[in-house]
């Protein structure tokens, strides 16, 4: 049946890396901790299960972008989905409740927020539950990077639903965040999947920002014309700006960040994802969850504030298995920028352990070591090599280097002289001879 199902409603074949063991666990009522890179189909591994259970599934998500995206992907595919929200009014709320209680209903989709509401809890245990599931299971954790203070209640799920198996998700997790979550939901007896962290069609490359980084942009795009993309800036202003110098300088693109309206920022979205314009400037507000999968690349013009934020950005592009690039620009600034931000928070340990994230990542950027081997071996994973898959392997010969300045100071020689002298001139003048001709 689950065979059958998988063809049917999601069109595959045969299952991805670790779907199938993940299927299982879920059918046989196992709690699941499962790690796999974004794009590695973990909706699919609770999402199948659920159509062949007679029950409803209840998902807690942290963004109401993300549920909806979801819940749209499921009611295209004909299966019944819906969102309980702070946005919703109190008789919309009845509705749904109603739904689920007629059994009209597959999915429930809640904040973590709400289980900490005891008649929400009260709701829930008069429905026929099949699983609870836990999306973007390292919120959980102090440790990792996107801590939620709310993510704590789910700690109450088994005491409250003991018979009721809970399966966890995320994209990214080290050993210490794993822990904290089989710790934090109480799993019991759970089957721990975690897949690959290297992704072999996706092309790594940095380089240290000249600069506002426009010029090294503008180099990275020309490779990547009609192609979909995301660049990551730092700031609200920011994304404006490089926007409109997009926009002007022959690309279609649309700034996507906190300070816009959420219509416009819903609105925006969907243009994006409906290939109307090809590329989206955005700040960290954009892209959990994002169910677009023909992203060619991925710029960030700064550097993230973590491994966990850039690994998870990063692997929004490439997820149709097509060859994808994703582009750093950096410089010692940027650490800078992330430290003075830490300089309100009171915990001295977990203000220490940020700290110490900020150093990694700009390790990371500046390091002549395989950047997909760093990845896997802060994920706890190994590899031996990534066979030309980023730009530090490619060019393991020779040390990188920028040359832009010397070569405009070489073409700005060449110019005034007006090519009329031979390259020992050129030289000379570089050199600084006061030699005349």
């Amino acid at each position: 049946m689950k065979y059958r199902a998988l063809k049917n409603h999601f069109g595959h074949n045969s299952f991805r890396e670790l779907q199938e063991e993940g299927v299982d666990a879920i059918l046989n009522s196992q709690d699941l901790l499962m790690i796999l890179p974004t794009g590695g189909g973990k909706s699919l591994v609770y999402q199948l299960p659920t159509i062949l259970k007679d029950g409803i599934s209840i998902v807690i998500s942290p963004l109401i972008a993300l549920m909806q995206d979801q819940i749209a992907a499921l009611k295209a595919q004909y299966i019944s989905a819906e969102m309980i929200s702070s946005a919703q009014s109190r008789n919309e709320v009845d509705e749904i409740i109603q739904k689920a209680y007629r059994g009209e209903l597959k999915f429930l989709y809640l904040s973590p927020e709400r289980l900490n509401n005891p008649s929400t809890i009260t709701m829930l245990k008069g429905l026929n539950i099949n699983f609870f599931v836990v999306d973007e299971a390292h919120c959980i954790s102090q440790w990792g990077h996107e801590f939620r203070d709310d993510y704590r209640a789910l700690g109450n799920l088994k005491s409250n639903f003991p018979n009721t198996s809970i399966c966890a998700f995320t994209a990214t997790s080290t050993s210490h965040v794993t822990e904290d979550i089989l710790r934090e939901l109480r799993l019991e007896n759970p089957l721990y999947l975690k897949g690959k962290i290297f992704r072999k069609n996706i092309f790594i490359s940095a380089q240290r920002r000249i600069e506002n980084g426009y010029e090294q942009l503008k180099a990275f795009l020309h490779r990547h014309k009609d192609e979909s993309g995301i660049i990551y800036v730092s700031s609200r202003k920011k994304a404006e700006e490089l926007s409109i110098h997009l926009n002007k300088n022959g690309y279609k693109s649309l700034p996507y960040h906190a300070g816009l309206s959420a219509n416009t920022r819903e609105q925006n979205f969907k243009i994006f994802v409906n290939d109307k314009v090809e590329i989206m400037v955005a700040t960290i507000a954009f892209g959990m969850g994002i169910d677009k999968s023909d992203i060619g690349f991925v710029v960030h013009m700064s550097l993230p504030k973590s491994l966990e934020n850039y690994y998870q950005e990063i692997g929004r592009a490439g997820r149709d298995g097509e060859d994808c690039e994703v582009f750093l620009l950096f410089n010692a600034g940027d650490i800078a920028q992330h430290k003075r931000f830490l300089g309100d928070i009171q915990n001295s340990e977990y203000k220490e352990h940020l700290n110490q994230k900020i150093d990694t990542i700009y390790k990371y950027a500046t390091s002549e070591i395989c950047f997909h081997k760093q990845l896997a071996e802060y994920f706890d994973d190994t590899l031996d090599e990534c066979i030309n898959r980023c730009d530090n392997c490619l060019n393991s010969t020779q040390k990188r280097k920028n040359i832009t300045k010397e070569a405009q100071m070489i073409l700005s020689a060449i110019y005034k002289s007006e090519q009329n002298f031979g390259k020992n001139y050129i030289i000379d003048i570089l050199r600084g001879s006061k030699e005349q001709k």
